[in-house]
């Protein structure tokens, strides 16, 4: 297995390559922002508006107390390596939030894994998990690779991203730019085993596996990063695709609606025969929607990658400090789905934890 040397999406004289020109971050010194392009990033909260959010907007969030009601409500169902099998050539499973474990053609990985019980620096507080994971870090099958998103504590989980490297000696680890030199703090890309492959949006790596060559992309998303009091924005955020020879996935990441840049994927990766999408953490929407998107905006997503099968995650999993009511989000994605018409060719749907999806046959 190897990765060799990246490369990005060069720009090209041709008017059709030149509007699918994925978006460049914007780089002030040490730290990222958004671009101009991204017309719906209004930027992070004020004080003002954090304070309206916390004590002036009604949290209708509700989770149970009862763990036998969230066990009807939301289902977490035991999985160990030996059942994460299928006879399809692309076959998953919903870990929790935003954690996803996939096989396409035969390589495996895993997206933004995360295992703890708080996302947080402290277990003391911070959002609580109310759902546990379906799978113990131990009963992973062996990993190939991991894409992580970005920085914050529900998407990197310093604490499972070394026992998956422990665990898996050879995996390879895919980062936005500047968090390599955090991985490698962590212990993670200086052994000469395991690596980090970071990239910035529009770049691509090759991984290879029995003789079969994957594309890793960095994409694009509207979202920012913070893990200390001082480095918010120090590391770069993104989506991530894996484009086998004949399978294609995308994963999100955390996103706001940077809808021209989901149609770029679309028109240059796509269609996609899965995508990982987000449904929750969206409400009070003029707080959240810089940096979430709700269930309408993530089938927009879905419509404009022109993915044919998308399963809806984050949601369900943490109190994310979010207000909708904790089943809004999968319950209003199944009742805007049934109302698309347009879409009825393609599936986008809640999978329950611990459940194989499996691709349907090409």
């Amino acid at each position: 297995m190897s990765v060799p040397t990246t490369s990005s999406a060069s720009p090209s004289t041709s008017n059709r390559e030149e509007e699918t020109e994925f978006a460049k971050p914007v780089k002030n010194g040490k730290t990222y922002d958004n671009p101009k392009s991204f017309t719906n990033w209004g930027g992070l909260p004020s004080f003002s508006s954090a304070f309206k959010y916390k004590f002036m907007e009604t949290d209708n969030e509700n989770v149970p107390t009862d763990k036998k009601i969230l066990d009807v409500e939301i289902p977490v169902h035991s999985i160990k390596s030996k059942d994460f099998r299928s006879d399809s050539d692309l076959f998953a499973t919903w870990l929790g939030h935003a954690t996803v474990l996939v096989n396409l053609e035969g390589v495996k990985f895993i997206t933004d894994p995360v295992w703890a019980d708080r996302a947080s620096f402290t277990s003391l507080a911070g959002p609580k998990r109310y759902r546990p994971p379906p799978m113990k870090l131990k009963d992973l099958p062996e990993l190939d690779f991991a894409v992580v998103s970005h920085d914050h504590y529900d998407h990197l989980d310093a604490d499972a991203v070394k026992k998956i490297t422990d665990q898996n000696p050879q995996i390879k680890w895919f980062v936005p730019m500047g968090m390599k030199s955090w991985m490698e703090s962590n212990g993670i890309g200086i052994d000469g085993s395991s690596s980090v492959t970071e990239l910035s949006w529009g770049e691509s790596a090759e991984f290879e596996k029995d003789g079969k060559k994957f594309e890793v992309w960095c994409l694009p998303a509207q979202h920012w990063g913070q893990r200390g009091p001082f480095d918010r924005n120090r590391r770069l955020w993104s989506g991530w695709a894996v484009i086998g020879e004949n399978r294609r996935f995308y994963y999100s990441g955390d996103t706001g609606n940077c809808d021209g840049e989901f149609k770029k994927f679309g028109e240059k990766l796509g269609p996609f025969d899965l995508a990982a999408i987000p449904i929750g953490a969206y409400e009070p929407r003029w707080f959240m929607k810089s940096q979430h998107i709700n269930p309408e905006e993530a089938i927009g997503v879905h419509e404009l990658i022109r993915a044919k099968n998308s399963i809806g995650i984050h949601w369900g999993t943490y109190h994310m400090g979010s207000y909708e009511y904790y089943l809004e989000p999968r319950d209003k994605l199944k009742e805007l789905m049934d109302q698309r018409e347009d879409l009825k060719d393609t599936s986008f749907v809640t999978i329950e934890m611990g459940r194989i999806w499996e691709a349907p046959d090409k």
